[in-house]
Parts: structure tokens; sequence; C-alpha cells
């Protein structure tokens, strides 16, 4: 109920968002990454499954708050900023739980099923994610206040999950925990060449992969970050007049991708447990290159039908991403530092999401005059569809850059699938 998906066209639809306001909400899920460090440090010696669920458990109170916010005439207002406010601050917390559910899938299982396994968690996921603006869809469209009944019955369904997931265990956690609390301790941990810990820094400098793996990650996350949310908004405003403007809008924005990504999971996710990330990546990279060009070409002719295209090949390309995003760092980290892997990871994912969707919103539909440091900036009205030239620009560097590593993985005998 907090998914851009949802809320984006909802917020558009029903609250008048303005154009900076959906690109908040499309870039929350990715800047909320930069906190990926701060949720690493506050769960360090905790139990993972309780703190995911006191995160989760937050959570909901925000999607129960969105019932009570105040709906303006014309719209925009304190109800507008309320529903952005809401949907960054759980998506701050989601980057705590996935960062938290990282961990417990590492441990739990072994690196040559932990795709596959995890792999059927997402595709309950993407199930319900894809059924739900299905269902809420034509209810907001029947009635637009409908949405102060159909929060809280999310949050309270919501409240099964959390205890569901409290109860948890995770393999090996009481020597987790010891290492995390005192690395020293741990004879195998891996320690800086001055005998510390290693940090984001010493990470980045001394794993000449992956910070290579991670330069075509940024690559590859600015040109979807810009391409699939300027290609949303522009959907959107294009259907935003017609009487089924929610179903339609989340039924392509959300259910289309979904349903698309649910089906190709599996495939994925095989594929994954047997190739090293680098090597998989080539093969995944091709859905942004063609889901970013799909996107020029539908918003070029303009055509309904042709929408359905960059909406089916993002979903495919999603249904690769979720288990990549979450699982990829493995083949570089020892089990030790996973952790800290991921929220190197996590917080890249945020400095790119911190820019790339309002870059891309800028770029396809400008902004109006405002001032600046003192300063007048012009109104400008953007490029339009050439926006998604750009975007497939980076995409296919991304996609050269991590045939280049896998190429060089594996002329140097590490490009298999491993588990640090």
């Amino acid at each position: 109920m907090l998914d851009a998906g949802v809320v984006g066209v909802f917020g558009k639809v029903v609250f008048g968002i303005s154009n900076t306001q959906f690109a908040m909400i499309s870039a929350a899920p990715m800047f909320a990454n930069l906190l990926g460090f701060v949720w690493t440090r506050f769960s360090r010696g905790r139990r993972k499954s309780a703190f995911a669920g006191v995160l989760m458990s937050a959570m909901l109170v925000l999607v129960a708050a969105v019932a009570v916010l105040p709906k303006e005439t014309g719209g925009g207002g304190w109800g507008a900023a309320g529903l952005v406010l809401a949907v960054v601050l759980g998506r701050c917390l989601m980057a705590g739980i996935v960062m938290l559910r990282s961990a417990v899938w590492r441990m739990n299982f072994p690196r040559h099923a932990r795709a596959r396994i995890t792999g059927k968690f997402v595709l309950i996921a993407t199930l319900i994610f894809a059924a739900v603006p299905a269902a809420v869809g034509p209810l907001l469209d029947l009635e637009p206040q409908l949405f102060r009944v159909i929060y809280p019955v999310a949050a309270v369904v919501g409240i099964i999950g959390v205890v569901a997931y409290t109860r948890i265990r995770v393999r090996q956690e009481p020597q987790l925990l010891r290492s995390e609390v005192r690395p020293h301790e741990d004879n195998d941990m891996p320690l800086r060449a001055d005998g510390r810990p290693h940090n984001f820094v010493s990470v980045l400098r001394e794993d000449n992969h992956f910070r290579t793996y991670m330069t075509w990650q940024f690559f590859a996350g600015i040109a979807n970050m810009m391409g699939n949310t300027a290609f949303a908004l522009f959907v959107i405003e294009t259907i935003k007049d017609r009487n089924d403007a929610n179903t339609l809008g989340m039924l392509l924005t959300t259910t289309v991708p979904l349903a698309c990504a649910t089906l190709t999971v599996p495939l994925w996710s095989k594929l994954l447990d047997r190739q090293h990330i680098a090597r998989y990546r080539i093969s995944h990279g091709l859905t942004w290159v063609f889901g970013q060009s799909s996107c020029y070409l539908a918003a070029v002719t303009g055509q309904l039908w042709l929408f359905f295209v960059p909406m089916i090949l993002r979903g495919v390309m999603q249904g690769g991403g979720m288990i990549a995003w979450t699982l990829g760092h493995n083949d570089f980290a020892d089990k030790r530092l996973a952790g800290l892997y991921m929220g190197i990871h996590q917080t890249l994912t945020g400095v790119r999401g911190a820019f790339a969707p309002f870059l891309g919103v800028w770029l396809l539909a400008g902004w109006e005059g405002f001032t600046w440091w003192g300063g007048d900036v012009p109104p400008w009205e953007g490029i339009g569809p050439q926006v998604f030239i750009i975007t497939t620009l980076f995409a296919v560097v991304a996609w050269l850059g991590f045939w280049s590593l896998s190429q060089k993985l594996e002329a140097q005998g590490m490009g298999e699938a491993s588990d640090g």
C-alpha cells in the first residue's frame, strides 16, 4: 500500500500531487537505501527476525495513518504532503527490513539453492503486489474516499506477517551476533591490513571486482530509475482524465510488471543458482536495454496498447532484479561480511536514487519557474520522450561493463557461483 505503483497513481488522481512529489514517491524505495549502514549499525548484535518485526510494525502504523490524511479541494496541500511523507518514512523502514532479510537468507539457505528458495518467497510477494492494485484501483475509481477504509484494513492484515516473521529462527545466529559485537575474537573474521574491521571505504578499495561490479550497477540503476519513473509519469499524465484512471494506471504501472515478474522469477532463480552474478547480469542486462528503448517507442507514438510493452519488459527485468539485488553481493563477500557488502550495495543504490528519478521526471516534463539561492530559475519544458534515448545508452554501457567483468573473472578462474 506504500508502493510507488499504487501511491503514485492514487496520489495523482485523488490527492493531486505535483510532478516533483510523484518523483519523490517513486524515488523513495531507492534513496531510502542510503540508510543501509544506519540499519546495519542498529542491528549489530540484535536478533535479526525480531528487529525486522519492530521495523515492520512501525511500517504498519504509517500505512494506517494514510487513512486520516486530509483531501483538499483542487489537490495538493497537507494531504498530498502527508502522503509523500508516509511513503518516504515507510521506505526508510523497508530498507532496514531488506537488509535484515538478506542476512537471514544468507545464514539459512545454501548457495546452490538460495536463489530458488528465496525466489519462492519473492514469488508470493510479487503475487500480492500484483493483486492488490487490481483490487484497489476499481474501488478507488468507484469511490475515492474508500482509501479511508482500505488502508486501515491493510495494516490489520499486515499484523499477521509481523507475528510470523518474528518467529523465524536464524541458523548459527549466536555465532553471527558474537562476530558482529566482538569481531576481534573471531579468528576467521576477515580484517583490514591494519587489523581493524572492514568498512565501506576499505571494502571498495581492496575488493577490485566488487568495486567494478558496483560501478556498472550504478550505470544500470541510473538507467532504470530515470527511465521507469519518467515513463510511469508519462503514462499517468496521459490517462489521468479517464474514468478508469486508477484502475488502468495501477494495472499498467504495477499489476502488469509484477505479474510478468511472478512468471519469470523461477527462471531467473535457476539461472542465478548456476552462474556468478557478473555472468548473470549479462543476460539480465538485456532486459534493461530492450525495456528502455521500448519506452522511447511507446512515448513517441503515444499508442495506449504500446504502453504495455515497456511494462511487460520491466516485469521481466524485475523478476530477475529482485533476486539478484538481494543475493548478488554474496558472490564477492565472505559470509561474515555479507551484511557490510549488502550495506554498501544499499547505500550506493540510495545515492543514485537521490537524484536519478528526479532527473528523469525533470528531463521528461521540465519544471515551472522557481527561486533558488536568491536567483530566479526560468521555467523549462524538458526534452520529452528523448529522455529514453539517454536511459537506453546508460543501459547499454552497463551491459557492456558486466560482460567485460565476467570475462575478466573467468580468465582468473573466479567466474563460478560461490559463497564467499
